[in-house]
């Protein structure tokens, strides 16, 4: 499965994996890999095609849930990025439930300015129908 980005948007570039961790199950790796090149190359169907039904999104931020539709146009309209860093990344499988816990680091363009930004998430998946479907996703900063 290889994301593609929409026309006229940024490819994005797996700059760095901590692929040390003996543990990092292939497939949940590869959806893992997945999901970030759909969110940063901001291609909806992507994310759609392993996504659950009942998928959920909390704002690290907030603790709020986000709607679906909500969720879509904030990465439809995130803000540029480069030099993308997705690493310490850690899979726990446990019968037919996974999560996925991991860093990004990238710089965003906001207000014409470069800057730095971390970011850790979890994502847990449940296996239906035979694959596994994201079902929960959460995104905090890391403050400096």
């Amino acid at each position: 499965m290889t994301a593609q980005p929409k026309s006229g948007w940024q490819t994005v570039e797996m700059v760095n994996h901590d692929l040390d961790n003996a543990a990092l199950d292939p497939e949940l790796r590869g959806l893992d890999d997945f999901f970030i090149r759909s969110y940063y190359g901001r291609d909806i169907d992507g994310l759609n095609s392993f996504f659950a039904a009942d998928f959920a999104y909390v704002d690290g931020a907030t603790g709020r849930e986000m709607p679906r539709d909500e969720y879509d146009r904030t990465c439809l309209n995130q803000a540029p990025f480069r030099n993308l860093v997705h690493d310490q990344v850690h899979t726990k499988i446990s019968g037919d439930t996974a999560t996925v816990c991991a860093r990004n680091r990238c710089e965003r363009q906001i207000n014409g300015q470069w800057v730095a930004v971390e970011s850790r998430y979890a994502d847990v998946y449940r296996r239906i129908d035979g694959k596994w479907r994201c079902i929960f996703a959460t995104v905090y900063k890391v403050a400096k």
